[in-house]
């Protein structure tokens, strides 16, 4: 049997000085490319404050992730 491959993306929370900056200037396709994102994913430019997306569609999915995500890029500006 062969054996299976483990998953070799690049985790998507890895927060760069070029996420940083495109956070910084609200740009959405470069902070979306620094990040990793699929186009179905919300962008954490837009996760404030409570989910504007019915349960089970790809906005409400993805939202925790995209909070997760702002935090972790606020922390990343207050450090720096």
């Amino acid at each position: 049997m062969p054996a299976r491959r483990a998953n070799t993306r690049r985790d998507a929370s890895c927060i760069t000085a070029e996420a940083v900056a495109a956070y910084r200037a609200s740009d959405h396709a470069g902070l979306d490319r620094a990040l990793g994102l699929k186009p179905w994913e919300v962008s954490p430019l837009e996760a404030e404050g409570d989910c504007p997306w019915p349960t089970g569609t790809a906005g409400a999915m993805t939202w925790p992730k995209a909070v997760s995500l702002r935090a972790e890029l606020e922390a990343a500006i207050t450090e720096r």
